[in-house]
């Protein structure tokens, strides 16, 4: 039998809120002592996975750190593995950002260890073909990618080699079935090893059989605390060391110089399985053995509120590639771009909860922060401009206005995005209620603007926030009436039959201007009998700053009878009284404590309201365990409609934005 080398590596740390707390937390725990253990066993050799981010800590706060790394390179006992400076999932990315996020973390890694690295490791071994040429351009030799995306027939313990126009990468397969438990004996997990590469080789032409062998196996910060702390890896060495005619450990790099032999392969799209099983069914772990994987395509089309930040992180890099003038700027717009690039804002790759509002947000700001720094690159000018932003063969109205960015949809009529430049994140970043976390499905998808028609039953269920209504308008696709881009306008027109029977209609009229909105509505009764219904508008803010030990960041206050008062918002509106709701307001002041931001309603006639803090509950990643995973603070404006045949009402809302001196926020 050839001989086995096992690389095993250690993922890098989490990007975000609260970084710096992480990098710590990790140094102390994973990678001081497994440094000290590397350092006391000159015969255990592996790899490490550093994000930027991390290096560059380490280097600041831990220089005795940097230095005997030094000292574990020289003795070639461990390799660092390139990959992106901010870890992010590269097939998202337009090429210049691609080989940018490479080329800085490399040039990083060879300033601060004395050596650059040969291989990739990438998030969540988000995979395109793609990649390919690029990788080798950056001057990478090999790329480490879940095994799950290889086909069956191919070996898995040499090294594949994946071509496109000419260029070539190797691919390491990571065999993550073979972890070692810290339940398991040593030298049976070894014989376990053995027994199945053999069986895998034996049916392989001789060149395969007799190649050496390498298994690459990559480590999650726990698992490896977890083997570190029990003593496994020590006795694991030792077993070793008995066996050293046929075991070995090693470092990729190693591998890849040691084995001639590469074994060619296509490798279509895909993720990790760890990742890929959730990307099936909405937050269900799914898992299949169908032959094409789960890509990250189609982990957007289960979860939407990742794919509206994939499509604002396109528009952000296209103004910042395409701005000229100030190079500076640019070069300072770019690096938030890449800041906001980001894995763990699209998916969740470690324990947390599954795609988390935190890191979602945390992104939406990088990226908000990059426009405004690219408005100042040249002469800004407010647009409004309609075109198919989010790729859904619906045409998008994009509003950028010297106080925020705005995405208006067909769907619903609604503002799906809504981005405050005074460094906010995305305000219409909702969660939907599911029944299995919230004990009710929405059978709408919420936003700014939504609207609704109720009869008296389906009003009063809303109130009790229950499931209510017949998706009319709320679920509609709205058609353009009238579109202009000069003067900043758009019209949309939808029709329905109320209660199965009324015709009725409704136009909707958004104009915008540097501080905010006006939303026009005209409601027609097409049928030959009395409307009689409530007509409402809700609109569903996104706590931009989840903090899970505060998840009610907006405060409330209403004018009525020409006085303004407070309310608390602790609780809904139909906790706070009996009716549910609140009567005559003529003006709603909701602000977000957290930013000192305050959204105005004004309605030019006076209203109901009702509001709902919702706190969205998901499951943890690794453990199934419901925990909080974002914050919506809904707020609904109704009026009583009497319409009688062929008679339409009008109702406008002037919705304005502005800061405001900070508030202390009630308990």
């Amino acid at each position: 039998m050839s001989r086995i080398h096992i690389c095993y590596s250690l993922k890098s740390s989490r990007i975000g809120p609260n970084q710096k707390e992480i990098f710590e937390k990790d140094y102390i725990n994973v990678y001081k002592p497994a440094a000290k253990f590397l350092y006391a066993h000159p015969d255990f050799f592996m790899s490490f996975a550093f994000n930027g981010v991390q290096i560059d800590f380490l280097q600041k706060e831990y220089p005795e750190f940097i230095e005997l790394l030094h000292e574990l390179i020289s003795r070639k006992q461990i390799e660092i593995l390139g990959g992106g400076y901010y870890d992010p999932a590269f097939p998202l990315l337009f090429p210049m950002d691609r080989t940018g996020q490479i080329e800085l973390l490399t040039s990083t890694l060879r300033s601060i260890t004395g050596k650059r690295p040969r291989g990739i490791n990438i998030c969540a071994s988000i995979w395109d073909y793609s990649l390919v040429s690029c990788f080798n351009n950056c001057g990478m030799d090999y790329v480490l990618l879940d095994d799950s995306l290889v086909p069956d027939e191919k070996q898995k313990f040499i090294p594949l080699i994946m071509s496109d126009k000419g260029k070539t990468i190797s691919i390491l397969p990571l065999c993550q079935e073979f972890k070692p438990e810290i339940q398991d004996d040593a030298k049976d997990y070894l014989n376990d090893i053995l027994k199945k590469v053999t069986k895998v080789s034996k049916n392989m032409p001789k060149p395969i059989q007799e190649s050496v062998k390498g298994l690459n196996i990559q480590f999650t910060h726990e698992e490896f605390q977890s083997l570190l702390r029990s003593g496994y890896l020590e006795k694991l060495y030792k077993e070793i060391k008995e066996k050293d005619e046929i075991f070995d450990f090693s470092t990729p790099v190693s591998l890849i110089k040691e084995t001639k032999l590469r074994i060619p392969v296509y490798i279509a799209s895909g993720m990790s399985k760890e990742v890929g099983q959730w990307g099936i069914k909405p937050y269900q772990s799914v898992k299949t053995d169908r032959h094409y994987p789960v890509t990250i395509y189609d982990f957007f089309q289960i979860y939407p509120q990742s794919r509206a930040l994939y499509d604002r992180m396109l528009y952000v890099s296209m103004l910042v590639n395409q701005s000229h003038g100030d190079k500076l700027r640019k070069k300072s717009a770019r690096e938030k771009l890449w800041e906001a690039q980001n894995g763990d804002g699209f998916i969740c790759t470690s324990k947390g909860a599954f795609v988390s509002a935190t890191y979602r947000q945390q992104a939406y700001k990088k990226l908000t922060e990059a426009e405004k720094i690219v408005r100042q690159c040249g002469e800004f000018k407010e647009s409004f401009a309609s075109y198919d932003y989010t790729g859904d063969g619906l045409n998008e109205y994009i509003c950028r206005m010297n106080n925020y960015f705005a995405v208006i949809s067909l769907g619903g009529g609604a503002i799906r995005e809504l981005d405050v430049l005074q460094n906010s994140g995305n305000f219409a970043d909702n969660l939907n209620c599911v029944k299995d976390f919230e004990g009710y499905n929405d059978n709408y998808e919420r936003g700014l603007f939504i609207d609704h028609i109720f009869t008296d039953d389906e009003f009063n269920a809303y109130l009790q926030n229950k499931p209510s209504g017949n998706g009319i308008f709320s679920k509609y696709i709205y058609s353009e009436l009238n579109y202009s881009s000069q003067h900043k306008d758009v019209q949309f027109l939808a029709e329905a039959k109320f209660q199965n029977r009324q015709k009725i209609s409704l136009k909707k009229k958004y104009v915008c201007y540097s501080s905010g909105m006006m939303i026009q509505y005209i409601l027609k009764n097409e049928s030959d009998e009395i409307l009689k219904a409530k007509f409402a508008v809700e609109s569903s803010f996104a706590q931009t700053n989840f903090n899970a030990k505060d998840f009610n960041a907006f405060s409330l206050d209403i004018v009525s009878d020409g006085k303004k008062q407070e309310i608390n918002t602790k609780t809904s509106s139909h906790e706070l009284n009996d009716s549910g709701k609140l009567s005559d307001v003529e003006g709603i002041w909701v602000t977000d404590t957290d930013n000192n931001i305050t959204f105005v309603f004004e309605p030019n006639e006076s209203c109901e309201m009702s509001f709902n803090p919702i706190v969205f509950k998901r499951p943890e990643y690794t453990t199934g365990e419901l925990v909080p995973a974002g914050m919506t603070f809904a707020n609904t404006m109704f009026w009583d409609i009497t319409l009688a045949p062929g008679m339409e009402m009008e109702k406008t809302i002037n919705f304005s934005i502005f800061s405001q001196q900070k508030k202390s926020r009630k308990n």
